[in-house]
């Protein structure tokens, strides 16, 4: 998800996100002479003007210093009542405790929320489409979930169960999973798996995967989505981009364990992933937990 479909979603429905404080829009991707430009301008039911600035990343420290600028000029323009809010998907707690410290509000708004907003008023993601519609060549003992099973030239192994089991263990919420022991996660090995399949694709059509990847790994205690874990399988049994299968397969290997399942699996006929419901649940329950 890139910040400008963050902040169309946020300008159109602020109230499913911030429900209790009745925003009214007041303008968006305005310039401040030699400050710069902001991201949305709000308006509460106490008149409060607030500013607001989006990242698609974990937040840092130079965001609440562009924040504060903008507030400076705010009130050299005369607004007595001003609020300055930073939206990520992840702030880090060092960056917390100085955006306390400065009076900047913040939240944390995870991709999965706005991709569930926009699910809710039809409004398409064009950045979500990151792998085009090649269909996989799946051997046919692989399509029955045989735990022998390989994706085409790909060579990947499938099976319905973990049979090599990762040193993470994950417990569930809904389709979402939750790290059991983030203590046990690496990660400087983990971006380094991260690094590895960001740069085996180019045209960086990975590009929202590995922002999902790395987000998650700021904090590991945070919930990895079902629709991350999706496209995380997708690139592990594509056929269309060959060279980035062997590093999202690390990138799976190391989270979940090996082989790769088969809950999420190509129909030709119909064009399309499918999701097995009972295979997930098969194979997450073969996880250590």
């Amino acid at each position: 998800m890139i910040e400008r479909e963050m902040e169309d979603l946020l300008a159109g429905y602020p109230d499913e996100f911030f429900p209790r404080q009745s925003l009214v829009l007041k303008g968006r991707q305005q310039s401040f002479a030699g400050v710069g430009r902001f991201d949305l301008l709000f308006e509460d039911q106490f008149h409060t003007t607030i500013l607001m600035e989006l990242k698609a990343r974990p937040a840092k420290y130079e965001d609440a210093t562009q924040l504060a600028k903008y507030k400076d000029e705010l009130e050299h323009r005369g607004d007595e009542k001003v609020l300055m809010w930073l939206v990520a998907p992840n702030v880090p707690k060092s960056v917390c405790d100085f955006l306390e410290r400065i009076g900047i509000q913040y939240s944390e708004i995870h991709f999965v929320e706005f991709r569930r907003a926009a699910q809710r008023h039809g409004i398409p993601l064009p950045s979500e489409s990151e792998i085009p519609a090649i269909a996989p060549k799946i051997a046919p003992a692989a399509a029955r979930g045989s735990s022998s099973g390989r994706l085409g030239s790909t060579k990947v192994e499938t099976g319905p169960r973990v049979t090599a089991q990762a040193p993470l263990r994950w417990e569930v919420l809904g389709r979402d999973l939750m790290l059991q022991n983030p203590d046990a996660f690496d990660q400087a090995r983990f971006a380094a798996l991260v690094d590895g399949f960001q740069q085996s694709v180019p045209s960086r059509k990975n590009a929202h995967l590995v922002a999902d990847l790395r987000n998650w790994a700021a904090n590991p205690r945070s919930t990895w989505c079902i629709g991350s874990c999706s496209s995380l399988l997708r690139w592990v049994t594509t056929t269309g981009w060959k060279d980035a299968v062997p590093a999202a397969e690390a990138i799976w290997e190391y989270m979940f364990g090996r082989p790769a399942p088969t809950w999420y699996v190509w129909d030709q006929s119909r064009r399309r992933y499918d999701f097995d419901t009972q295979g997930w649940r098969v194979w997450y329950e073969s996880l250590p937990h």
